[in-house]
């Protein structure tokens, strides 16, 4: 009996044993099942067991993988980097800003005002002027910029013991035409082309702009101005107080006018701090210019030459 039993199990045992080979993990390979589809990545060095599925692979449960094998999908491929083009920079256009409604806007050779033009509310700023009648036009300036103005001055004599007097502020379009056609007749054509605005192209008709001198000055409007303690201090703080030099020095082929360290602008504290950090002037804030060609030196293109003399137009509108 016990030669019968050893006889039946051997076999039955190396039968047994023949199975479980079968089931035992890469005992055998599965037809049509490869290492990837099971989730082994035999392809990466230290790594057993996990497979790290890059990001622009598509994942799939291992159930997935193992009932379809057929469709597991193939790992794509990224595309070769190409080089862009840099981006050429460009500077940021700025519109021209002609609203006579804001303190902002532009007056000069190209973007005139109209010859009926007064701003609203002119009146007498409280500051200090060399004249005594200070209800004439040449001492008023806007309500905003005439305070801003009484601002600047009283800070000069705070901080720096220095007073500043007013000269000569909001013009008309007559007024200026006179000024203009005076010049002519005194000066020439070229002299007053780079020193005088023609009618409608002052921007003291805008009655934001203002010529300030000192005592030790005699009140002239002068370059030797810039010198002077007063204008040291003016040129180095009006911006504080919303001004800014329209015409500064080695500028005049783009605002269109010589050097004038007597003249400001009111134009608001925000762009006038712009303006004396970069150093633009409002002509190249707008990305315009005004220059002084020397066919335009020669001409008189704004006044009527008609007249029998400048000094005629003169009189006629004094």
């Amino acid at each position: 009996m016990k030669k019968y039993v050893r006889l039946f199990l051997i076999p039955a045992f190396a039968w047994i044993c023949g199975i479980g080979l079968t089931l035992i993990p890469g005992g055998c390979d599965r037809a049509g099942t490869s290492p990837k589809t099971t989730g082994i990545d035999t392809d990466r060095p230290g790594q057993t067991g996990t497979h790290i599925v890059p990001t622009d692979e598509v994942q799939m449960t291992p159930d997935a993988a193992m009932s379809d094998p057929a469709s597991t999908p193939e790992l794509s491929v990224p595309p070769e980097p190409t080089e862009s083009p840099a981006p050429i920079p460009t500077k940021p256009t700025i519109p021209v800003n002609t609203d006579t409604s804001t303190v902002t806007y532009l007056v000069n050779r190209d973007y005139p005002l109209p010859e009926d033009f007064v701003p609203e509310g002119l009146t007498t700023p409280d500051v200090l002027f060399p004249f005594s009648d200070t209800t004439i036009d040449k001492a008023k300036m806007t309500p905003e910029a005439g305070e801003a103005l009484a601002l600047l001055f009283d800070a000069a004599y705070e901080e720096a013991g220095l007073t500043l007097y007013g000269v000569s502020a909001y013009r008309s379009y007559a007024r200026q035409y006179t000024i203009y056609a005076t010049n002519l007749a005194v000066y020439g054509i070229p002299h007053t082309n780079r020193y005088s605005a023609a009618p409608g192209r002052s921007e003291h008709q805008t009655g934001l702009s203002i010529d300030i001198s000192c005592a030790s000055e005699g009140f002239a409007l002068e370059d030797t101005f810039a010198d002077t303690p007063e204008g040291i201090w003016v040129a180095e703080n009006a911006h504080r107080f919303g001004f800014i030099m329209r015409y500064p020095k080695d500028k005049e082929d783009i605002t269109g006018y010589n050097y004038e360290p007597w003249h400001i602008r009111y134009v608001g504290t925000e762009l006038a701090d712009s303006l004396h950090t970069t150093g633009l002037t409002l002509e190249e804030y707008y990305g315009v210019s005004s220059s002084l060609s020397a066919e335009y030196l020669d001409t008189t293109p704004f006044i009527d030459t008609t007249a029998e003399s400048y000094l005629a137009i003169y009189r006629q509108y004094h």
